[in-house]
C-alpha cells in the first residue's frame, strides 16, 4: 500500500506547476491582478465534461451558503474553488499530491479567495479531521487511484455530519477489459483500480451511506470525446491545458479514454449518498 501511494504521488507530482500555469497566463495577456476562474479552467478543471460538469454536480449537490464541504481528491482546488464561488460555502479540499496543493493554495490567494477556500496534503484514507466536521463532501474522479475504496468511503462518511451529502462523480469499470493505457489517471495498470458501478454502488453503501441519486453519464463522457484523433507526431500542446498536470502525453491519453468510453471498458457515474440522521 505505501509503494503503491509513492507511485500515485510521483504521477500528481509536476516540478514548478504554479510557475508554469502563471507562464501561461502571461503568454496569454492575462492580467494577473485579474484573474478569473474561467481563466485558469482549461487548466484547474481535471476531470470529464470540466467546469460544464462541475456546474451540474453545484446544482445537483444542493449546498447552500454558510455550508463547510470537503473536497476530497482537489488536485489544484479548480472545482473546490467553483463550488465556493458559485454557493458561498467554505471549502477545504485535501490531495495527495505536495506540489498540487502548494498550487492550489497560491492560485487561490491569487483569486483573494484564502478565506473560504483553505487546502491540506493529506491521504484519503486517513483523513486529519474529527467525526462529523462538515456538512458535506465532494469528490470528482479520485477512486481510480484508489485500490482500498472502502476505506475512503469510511472515512469520508467518518467526517460527515448525520445527514449530509457526499457527492462523487466517478469513473468506473465497463463490461469489458482490460483497458488501453496511458489515461489521464494512471501511466498503466499499476495505479488504475476501477470497478464496475454496481461494485463501486455496494461499496459506498457497506460504507454506511443511503443513496439517494444515481445517474449514469458515459454518453455525455463519449460526447465529449467523441472527436479525438490519436495523435500523430509531436504534441500541440496549448499554452495552458492539463498537460501540465500530468505530461505531454496527453493527447494519447485523451485517445485511449476515447477508446476506452466506446468499447464499453469505462463508464462514468455521478451520485448523491446522505449520511443518515441516526
Amino acid at each position: 500500500m505505501v509503494e503503491e501511494i509513492k507511485h500515485i504521488h510521483s504521477y500528481y507530482s509536476p516540478s514548478d506547476l504554479y510557475n508554469q500555469i502563471i507562464e501561461g497566463l502571461n503568454k496569454l495577456g492575462t492580467d494577473l491582478s485579474k484573474v478569473t476562474l474561467d481563466d485558469l479552467q482549461p487548466v484547474d478543471e481535471f476531470h470529464i465534461r470540466g467546469d460544464t460538469a462541475t456546474k451540474e454536480l453545484i446544482k445537483l449537490s444542493g449546498f447552500t451558503p454558510g455550508l463547510h464541504i470537503l473536497d476530497v481528491g482537489c488536485g489544484i482546488g479548480g472545482s473546490t474553488r467553483r463550488l465556493s464561488y458559485e454557493t458561498g460555502c467554505r471549502v477545504t479540499g485535501i490531495d495527495l499530491s505536495d506540489e498540487y496543493i502548494d498550487t492550489a493554495q497560491r492560485l487561490t490567494r491569487l483569486l483573494n479567495m484564502q478565506e473560504r477556500v483553505k487546502f491540506h496534503a493529506a491521504s484519503a484514507l486517513e483523513l486529519p479531521f474529527d467525526d462529523n466536521s462538515f456538512d458535506g463532501v465532494w469528490s470528482l474522479q479520485m477512486n481510480m487511484n484508489v485500490e482500498d475504496k472502502l476505506s475512503w468511503l469510511t472515512e469520508t462518511y467518518r467526517v460527515l455530519k448525520h445527514g449530509g451529502r457526499a457527492v462523487l462523480y466517478e469513473v468506473c469499470g465497463g463490461k469489458n477489459t482490460p483497458l488501453y493505457f496511458p489515461v489521464p489517471w494512471a501511466q498503466d495498470s499499476s495505479m488504475s483500480f476501477l470497478v464496475p458501478p454496481e461494485s463501486f454502488r455496494d461499496v459506498i453503501t457497506s460504507a454506511g451511506f443511503d443513496i439517494t441519486v444515481w445517474n449514469d453519464k458515459t454518453d455525455l463522457a463519449q460526447q465529449a470525446f467523441s472527436q479525438v484523433q490519436e495523435p500523430v507526431g509531436e504534441p500541440n500542446l496549448p499554452v495552458l491545458g492539463v498537460y501540465l498536470l500530468v505530461g505531454n502525453d496527453i493527447g494519447t491519453k485523451a485517445y485511449n479514454l476515447h477508446r476506452n468510453l466506446d468499447e464499453e471498458r469505462v463508464s462514468l457515474i455521478e451520485t448523491v449518498a446522505v449520511k443518515p440522521d441516526c
